[in-house]
């Protein structure tokens, strides 16, 4: 008995260790090779909050395929009628075997100008609001690992989870890609938190990720806010009808011409 709670005490103490052991990097590279579904399905329900306290609501169809080198995502909101199949495109690219990560590709149609738009995925453009809400169409996408370092700060609770807290700082040092701080899970590596500084260093926005299920093995946030504590505006997506690796999504459905005629229902 007492060799066996020996052992059981190194064990513990080699797991302890080796969780010290973990670099900033390494986390994140942990998360974000989490594993992601092939195709995913999904309605939303999105809701802009004013600084003035009202609200207005959007429904939303979500799509995505992983190609291996590519992600392609469409988004189509459905209701309400002003905004009824605005549809956003989006190619979002994996890392090479340098690690590498080519720019995404965006376009945002707008049926009352019968206009298809690229949105630029770096820059000015890419911080801009995303159809009015507090996210920007740099959160649409995934930031390239190797463009930034990472500094492990500690361990934080977050809605009840354990969390690594890292700094994230663009290895670029340039003022349009400030800082941001994220938490991840310690034991599943999925991201509950972030906070993104302005370029003022001051606190801008903080992302919460909440109402986890799990879908085929996937871990998934069904309720996203995004909240700019600097105007007390925020934003919430939350998602329903969650289906994974049940469909063959058709290869036209990621095109600027099926958001153009309104083909993603």
């Amino acid at each position: 008995m007492k060799k066996t709670i020996l052992s059981v005490a190194a064990l513990l103490l080699a797991s302890s260790l080796y969780a010290q052991s973990l670099t900033g990097y390494d986390i994140m590279k942990k998360a974000d090779e989490v594993p992601q579904p092939k195709t995913s399905s999904s309605t939303a329900t999105l809701t802009i909050h004013s600084k003035k306290g009202a609200d207005r609501t959007r429904e939303v169809i979500m799509k995505s395929k992983d190609y291996g080198d590519v992600t392609k995502e469409v988004i189509v909101f459905t209701t309400p009628k002003d905004v009824a199949g605005t549809g956003y495109l989006m190619f979002d690219y994996a890392e090479d075997a340098n690690g590498n990560k080519k720019d995404s590709d965006n376009w945002l149609y707008m049926p009352a100008m019968q206009k298809t738009r690229r949105i630029a995925s770096s820059g000015s453009e890419s911080e801009g609001s995303f159809m009015g809400t507090d996210f920007t169409y740099q959160d649409m996408g995934e930031r390239s690992l190797n463009n930034y370092t990472y500094t492990l700060l500690g361990e934080e609770t977050v809605d009840g989870v354990l969390c690594y807290k890292i700094e994230c700082v663009s290895k670029a040092h340039t003022e349009k890609d400030p800082r941001y701080i994220t938490y991840i899970g310690k034991k599943d590596y999925v991201m509950r938190k972030c906070e993104f500084y302005d370029r003022q260093d001051q606190l801008h926005r903080v992302l919460t990720c909440t109402d986890f299920v799990t879908i085929k093995g996937f871990v998934t946030a069904q309720k996203m806010k995004m909240e700019n504590v600097q105007t007390g505006t925020w934003s919430l997506i939350e998602t329903k009808n969650i289906v994974y690796d049940e469909e063959d999504i058709d290869d036209s459905l990621f095109t600027v011409a099926a958001l153009e005629k309104g083909r993603i229902r």
